[in-house]
């Protein structure tokens, strides 16, 4: 090997016919396997977005182009739309499962398990074939996008972690490769509930934690990484007091680690380099095997950083104990102002809203009447509300230039927002019309409605404004009114917004005109 460059490997063995010795040299290419030199073009890096920890990421690919699972991705390719109709579990195992060593019945329920996952039903599976279908994944991306099949590989640790407690320690290496290979952010929220767990068998755990400032929870791998406490074993943290011990503690860390990545007191030291190949214990062929080499800050050597994490996550403990009322025990040394505050800020918050609630507890009784009824909203209610303004509005302006002098049995009406008037003349109407009227059902609507929508079928606008401010509504209102009635009943609105008023919509006119006979 020169400078990384694979050579003619050269070796001494006894030769056959005389006891000497002699130098033998194998020669790859004779025997299909072609070692070539990578050059710089083949290299991808790039600079994670906003990672505070990664620096860089190159993906080399692999230099032996000899594919010893070239038939496996052949009949990848051959069976990935196959499916098979329900049948009964098979057991299957194999250190690198592939389609070649199941028999016809393993074949069988493979392919059936597999509809019923991409289908969102997870029925019975064991490691070897969800092992085969990871494999599926990887090899294949041309068939699945990136996006999706990172989807996939974390449904299937999410859903499988508990029946096969196994599959998180080669999971937590493949799901951060297929990240890293091909630029995609650490998927939190989709393993969030078990990212305490794995971060203590990850082999690369800055990545579960790098993206913490995109707003990744990561407050909980960060504590299992940094700190040396534990403050899940704490008295206190267990029992009914579980699940707001946990909430509380995740977010005021998470507010912690926000500053410590972004701020200045703590220093993360010189960057480190990890090489090694993407996908380990894994089947994959020379078209996704390659080598990642990434640079980043091994947090986890600076003793400053876990001082700060154990001090800031025992502050908060004593916090939480005095929210309960239980006195504060544990010891907290040498943390900085700037994490004090933060957790002191949110503290401040919490001590007040619970203060709120004991006061609203412990309160006397006739003080509860004096808080707002709850109910929920009323159009109808809002109506009436909007008539007895417009009542309240004309006795207050009786006298005035704009408005006559209204008796209780006068209404007010608005022609528009800027100078409501008073109308007492009635619109044009004759008495046979309006009986007439009234002795249909046209859908429960009043006589005033109906000749709105009249008006609307013959663009008499001012008209419509008469009938509106007799039913001392605005035209808006009423509009809306009739719409929501016509959508019940006959199932599409008919009223539409034009310049001066409202007008019949064009697909309905010889309904509306039909219906109006």
């Amino acid at each position: 090997s020169t400078e990384g460059r694979v050579k003619d490997v050269v070796f001494e063995a006894k030769d056959s016919e005389n006891d000497g010795k002699k130098d033998r040299t194998i020669n790859f290419e004779k025997h299909g396997i072609k070692l070539v030199d990578v050059s710089e073009s083949e290299k991808k890096a790039y600079v994670p977005d906003d990672s505070s920890l990664i620096r860089s990421v190159t993906i080399i690919p692999s230099v032996d182009r000899f594919d010893f699972y070239d038939t496996f991705r052949k009949a990848a390719l051959i069976y990935y739309d196959y499916k098979c109709d329900r049948c009964e579990f098979v057991p299957f195992y194999s250190y690198m499962p592939q389609y070649s060593q199941m028999n016809t019945e393993q074949k069988k329920y493979y392919f059936y398990w597999r509809y019923e996952f991409r289908n969102g039903r997870y029925i019975k599976t064991d490691y070897s074939y969800l092992y085969l279908y990871v494999y599926e994944i990887l090899n294949l991306p041309e068939k699945i996008e990136k996006e999706e099949a990172l989807s996939l590989l974390c449904t299937a640790w999410s859903v499988y972690r508990r029946d096969l407690p196994r599959i998180d320690a080669n999971f937590s290496v493949w799901v951060q490769d297929y990240c890293l290979v091909y630029g995609l952010r650490c998927p939190f929220e989709r393993i969030k509930d078990f990212l305490f767990d794995i971060i203590s068998i990850s082999s690369f755990k800055e990545f579960y934690i790098a993206d913490i400032r995109n707003g990744g929870n990561a407050a909980s791998a960060m504590l299992a990484y940094l700190s040396d406490y534990d403050w899940r074993r704490g008295k206190y943290a267990g029992g009914e007091n579980a699940d707001n011990y946990r909430m509380h503690v995740e977010r005021v860390m998470q507010r912690v680690f926000e500053q410590l990545l972004t701020g200045k007191s703590i220093s993360f030291g010189d960057t480190a380099i990890v090489r090694r190949t993407a996908f380990p214990g894994s089947l994959c062929t020379h078209t996704v095997k390659c080598i990642l080499e990434i640079e980043y800050y091994p947090i986890a050597n600076s003793p400053d950083l876990r001082n700060a994490v154990t001090s800031s996550l025992k502050y908060t403990e004593n916090k939480l104990r005095a929210c309960l009322g239980v006195k504060s025990r544990l010891s907290v040394k040498d943390l900085p102002d700037e994490y004090r505050y933060i957790i002191d800020r949110y503290f401040d918050a919490e001590f007040d809203r619970l203060k709120k609630e004991r006061e609203k507890a412990n309160a006397p009784e006739y003080e509860k009447l004096y808080d707002a009824k709850e109910s929920t909203i009323s159009f109808e209610n809002a109506l009436k509300i909007e008539e007895a303004s417009w009542k309240m509005t004309a006795r207050l302006v009786e006298g005035t230039d704009v408005y006559d002098e209204l008796d209780d049995e006068e209404k007010i009406i608005g022609t528009t927002i800027e100078a409501p008037i008073l109308l007492k003349e009635e619109y044009d109407l004759t008495s046979e019309r309006k009986e007439c009227s009234e002795k249909r059902d046209f859908y429960g609507l009043d006589f005033g409605s109906v000749e709105f929508i009249r008006m609307a079928l013959c663009n008499n606008y001012e008209v419509q404004n008469k009938i509106a401010r007799e039913k001392n509504l605005f035209p808006e209102s009423l509009a809306e009114n009739i719409n929501e009635v016509f959508a019940d009943n006959y199932g599409d609105i008919i009223l539409e917004e034009c310049d001066f008023g409202y007008k019949i919509i064009d697909d309905y006119l010889e309904e509306i005109t039909e219906w109006l006979r």
